[in-house]
């Protein structure tokens, strides 16, 4: 743990770069930037940007793959004392404009592309009845008619020839710096999570500190820079000690994989299907000459067998973390001295600088040890709010100050935090609450099964059924009566599944998120004739507008 310092997003970089100079910054595709380039560019850019109209307090929105360019424009934003809006790459013009709309977006900032998602195109889009006070193209090639990212460098290098140093002194680490935006999966309106910019130095400072990140480390930033995971874990935990930020050219499993090995990477921190995929790479054996260290996992639930796996495979010190937009520091962190048993199965301590309990779910009183409730955060650095939204806010921060996260969980003695899934995902059948993580990471274990997501179906005695959506492997064909004959003696009877839907794939949102209202509908159009031989009706008239589940 390390103390939390009242600073600006530019007071830490012209730290770094006073104390590292020509230590590197940024390595892209064998170009490399120490943090002395990095503070000039960052200052050119932001006196080109103030040169086009933007001010203090301006909310501009970088759409753009991870590249150098876009690090910079973040940097230069908060050097101006802008709100840099930071929406999914994936979306499309009309999910832009709503994003846009609900965060006050007046300024744009586009790179190339992401996947088949041309920005500029989008842009246009945007523009047909979005009113933007001005786009900048940020891409590495410059080619739109906005103006670019060199044009706005030389402008901004040409400003400050008369006023070569900035003052800094209109900014407090008190202003707003961030929006990051929430993902709905359950059919909800994505909200606009405000911080400031002392939320997010101080995010950086503890998750460096969590992984003993010093300026030697060059940290592989194979996650996507919308990602709070990306923005503390990467790019800030490197700003505040002076680590490198190594940047694959893509985020393709042959780039991040040449990337720890060619940058020499001591730092990989990712979600467990990227984990995954580069270890299926029929090259990864003999490429896997890794100098890694640690590195955080999250962002989706990693059972502890492939837990381990990636420990091993990797040859590092694996740490599991619990995080969530609304905490700039997160909710919970491994230690790195914990032992793999205890990684592998909890989501660690509750983070740096902040207070955890577990709630009853009904009443809000304190849970003892060992009993399942919500998990709830109290911290310096939890978000703003969602912005224009205090009624949202009120939701989730109670009067107290405190988080409460949504998500499930449990305590031992020692303060471990073990993760148990969302409460919006709990199975209400006939007042018996069976929680679908429990469930899954049995069927999990049979080896016909390569994923397993559970939800509730409606049924009009129980209210809620249990049905286990399944992903077979290749090759298998899994049943129910396999299933339940697995899980009996392992499982109480009202948690075994009593419906059965074997899927291709899980339905996705653009941030990787299973939507569990479309695997609702999947799942109810395989087993629909067998509700409408038992019940005589269509179940999708079962399906309530509210339902937790959904």
């Amino acid at each position: 743990m390390k103390p939390l310092v009242y600073q600006t997003i530019p007071q830490m970089l012209a730290r770094t770069a006073n104390l590292f100079p020509h230590r590197p910054a940024i390595i892209f595709h064998g170009k490399r930037w120490d943090y002395q380039e990095l503070e000039r560019i960052t200052q050119q850019l932001a006196a080109g940007l103030l040169s086009h109209g933007l001010q203090k307090g301006s909310h501009v929105a970088i759409l753009s793959e991870n590249t150098p360019n876009a690090v910079f424009s973040l940097f230069a934003l908060e050097q101006i004392g802008a709100v840099a809006c930071m929406p999914n790459t994936s979306l499309k013009a009309g999910e832009l404009k709503e994003l846009f709309s609900i965060s006050d977006v007046d300024f744009l900032m586009i790179g190339s592309h992401y996947k088949n998602n041309d920005f500029y195109e989008e842009s246009i889009e945007i523009q047909k009845d979005y009113p933007l006070k001005a786009i900048f193209d940020i891409s590495a090639e410059g080619s739109s008619p906005y103006p670019s990212f060199t044009e706005l460098c030389q402008t901004g290098a040409s400003c400050l020839s008369s006023a070569p140093f900035w003052d800094t002194g209109f900014l407090s680490p008190d202003d707003p710096g961030m929006i990051l935006y929430t993902s709905g999966t359950t059919g909800s309106t994505a909200k606009a999570v405000l911080f400031t910019q002392y939320h997010m130095v101080n995010g950086g400072i503890q998750k460096a500190a969590g992984q003993a990140i010093t300026e030697a480390d060059v940290i592989c930033c194979a996650l996507q820079m919308f990602h709070i995971f990306c923005l503390d874990v990467n790019i800030l935990a490197a700003l505040a000690t002076g680590a490198c930020l190594a940047m694959p050219k893509d985020l393709h499993t042959a780039s991040i994989l040449e990337t720890l090995t060619e940058d020499a990477c001591t730092v990989f921190s990712c979600v467990p299907c990227m984990y995954q995929a580069i270890m299926d790479r029929p090259d990864f054996q003999e490429r896997n000459q890794f100098q890694l260290r640690t590195g955080i996992i999250g962002g989706a639930f990693c059972p502890p067998e492939e837990f381990q796996a990636i420990e091993t495979s990797y040859g590092f010190t694996l740490l599991p973390g619990l995080g969530q937009t609304e905490a700039a520091a997160g909710i919970a962190l491994g230690g790195l001295s914990d032992p793999l048993g205890l990684r592998s199965t909890s989501v660690g301590h509750f983070a740096a600088h902040s207070e955890g309990k577990l709630i009853h779910l009904e009443t809000g009183e304190p849970l003892p040890v060992g009993e399942i409730g919500e998990i709830c955060i109290r911290t310096p650095l939890l978000m703003c709010g969602y912005y224009r939204q205090p009624d949202l806010t009120a939701q989730v921060i109670d009067k107290d100050g405190w988080l409460h996260t949504g998500d499930l969980g449990r305590l031992d003695t020692q303060g471990n935090l073990y993760y148990a899934g969302r409460i919006k995902e709990m199975i209400n059948r006939g007042g018996e609450k069976i929680i679908p993580g429990e469930v899954e990471a049995l069927i999990k274990q049979i080896h016909t099964i390569a994923d397993c997501k559970i939800i509730g179906i409606p049924h009009p005695h129980y209210g809620e059924e249990v049905c286990a959506c399944v992903i077979p492997v290749p090759g298998d064909a899994p049943d129910l009566a396999s299933i339940q004959n697995y899980l009996k003696g392992r499982l109480a009877d009202f948690k075994i599944p009593k419906y059965m839907a074997a899927l291709d794939h899980f339905p996705m949102n653009a941030t990787g998120k299973i939507k569990r209202s479309q695997l609702l509908t999947l799942a109810l159009e395989q087993i629909g004739n067998i509700c409408s031989r038992q019940y005589g009706c269509d179940p999708s008239s079962l399906i309530q507008e509210n339902k937790p589940t959904t």
